[in-house]
């Protein structure tokens, strides 16, 4: 009798199918997780690079804090001669003790934009113990001294005629609070001349 060729199909293609069973049944003893030995030997390798990348980062951190305060420290300085300049009259900047924390600096009279006192702490991104800051007149010759407000005349200049003005080099240090490298704006002339400098290059200040 000859077969069907619908049932010679039926046979073929359950012929063809792998065992649906087949991976279920299939070995696992390939399959083995960590042992602890290894997790233990992953954890010290772990551990160690950390322990010698954490001070490199932390350091970088403090850099990136004092770079960022000091150039908000020259910033404020040349808006201070620029507003003289615009306004065509005398403009007073002042910058915070080191004991105020976190530092600020003043405007006199008051910023048309800004206002009087601002916060140098990048918009709260630094808070307070990170970073400290000292004003100080360091004329050369003389020994250094906490430093008066500055104000530049209608003109821009470093008032010649402000008996309060301090004796140039003006001297603003930016440092971390827990020591590392400092940076600086520096006012050098009278006719406000001025530039930053970092470490060793900065001229000395007292410790206040």
């Amino acid at each position: 009798m000859k077969t069907p060729p619908i049932l010679l199909k039926l046979l073929h293609n359950s012929a063809a199918k792998p065992s649906p069973n087949f991976n279920k049944t299939a070995s696992r003893k390939d399959d083995a997780g960590f042992t602890l030995l290894e997790v233990i030997v992953i954890a010290l390798i772990v551990g160690i690079l950390s322990s010698i990348a954490a001070p490199s980062w932390v350091a970088f951190i403090n850099r990136q804090r004092v770079r960022t305060v000091n150039d908000r420290v020259f910033q404020s300085l040349r808006l201070a001669q620029s507003e003289a300049k615009r306004t065509k009259s005398s403009v007073t900047v002042t910058f915070s003790a080191p004991s105020v924390d976190p530092p600020t600096v003043t405007f006199t009279p008051p910023l048309a934009t800004g206002g009087s006192t601002q916060q140098l702490n990048a918009g709260g991104e630094i808070k307070k113990g990170q970073v400290k800051i000292s004003p100080a007149s360091c004329p050369v010759g003389a020994s250094c001294r906490a430093a008066t407000p500055l104000t530049f005349n209608y003109n821009g200049l470093v008032d010649p005629d402000n008996s309060t003005n301090p004796k140039l080099p003006l001297v603003v240090t930016v440092a971390p609070a827990g020591g590392g490298t400092k940076q600086c704006v520096i006012v050098e002339t009278l006719l406000g001349g001025m530039r930053t400098a970092e470490g060793n290059s900065c001229t000395t200040v007292p410790s206040f």
